[in-house]
């Protein structure tokens, strides 16, 4: 770990497994948030210089949560190239926003534990954090603030994609709100399955955090599909975009003793 200073406006980055989103983080919280495709590097370095120029000429820094060591690389050699100043990363550089009550804290997931850091720190107790990406997560944070481990499950699109890859004619389809309780054909049949499939699995998961617990922790969402996932469930709480932007940025803020 290393020593950080205090900073007025920080640059947090996410490095995930499909997109890269990169905001800023300031007086005015988080803000002009970006995302770019892992697959599209063309696109990372003047995705980069626009937000760093919004910036100004502020005290600034550099944050990096990543759960693709591949992506981290390059990303972080761009980030120093474009903003002159060297980038630190969660879990590498700086230890991790919360507490952990898990067998092995170098396998849980940055991005997970970044999301419940913000999820606790916006609740203020005990919390379930569920990020709706490539794969789903649900997490569960306990009164005390501490990271008790949580469910992980295929996210929306890798349902759809494996019913497609693993049949010999059920065909792609994208996720989707139904439209329909009963599927009148097969791609409206994929589409209910996968939707609420995952929402039963979203309660499921909940309500056995909330009886571990003995209350019902506040349930919030985030991530590319969480929207849907708010048409679906009127069990969520709050929806946060970019809400490990935010546990990132947390996590540099308190290795700063800015909180």
């Amino acid at each position: 770990m290393i020593l950080v200073e205090p900073a007025e406006a920080l640059l947090a980055i996410d490095i995930g497994n499909t997109r890269i989103g990169l905001g800023i983080w300031d007086g005015d919280g988080l803000h002009d948030a970006r995302h770019v495709a892992v697959t599209r590097p063309d696109e990372w370095r003047p995705t980069l210089k626009e937000v760093w120029a919004l910036m100004a000429s502020r005290n600034r820094a550099v944050v990096i949560g990543s759960v693709n060591p591949e992506g981290t690389v390059r990303m972080q050699e761009l980030a120093e190239a474009v903003s002159g100043t060297p980038a630190v990363r969660v879990r590498d550089d700086l230890p991790l926003p919360l507490p952990l009550d898990i067998e092995n804290e170098h396998e849980v997931g940055v991005d997970r534990v970044c999301c419940a850091a913000a999820a606790f720190e916006r609740v203020g107790g005990a919390c379930a954090v569920a990020s709706f990406g490539s794969a789903t997560t649900v997490d569960c944070v306990s009164a005390e603030g501490r990271f008790l481990g949580g469910a992980i499950l295929p996210g929306f699109q890798m349902c759809c994609d494996a019913l497609h890859d693993q049949t010999a004619q059920l065909p792609r389809v994208s996720p989707q709100v139904p439209s329909n309780p009963f599927g009148k054909n097969t791609h409206d049949a994929i589409v209910n399955g996968v939707a609420y499939g995952m929402m039963g699995a979203l309660r499921e998961i909940v309500e056995r955090f909330a009886t571990e617990l003995r209350e019902w922790p506040q349930l919030v969402i985030t991530g590319g599909n969480a929207p849907l996932v708010a048409e679906l469930a009127d069990f969520v709480d709050a929806i946060v975009p970019d809400l490990c932007l935010m546990g990132i940025a947390l996590t540099h803020r308190k290795a700063a003793g800015q909180t």
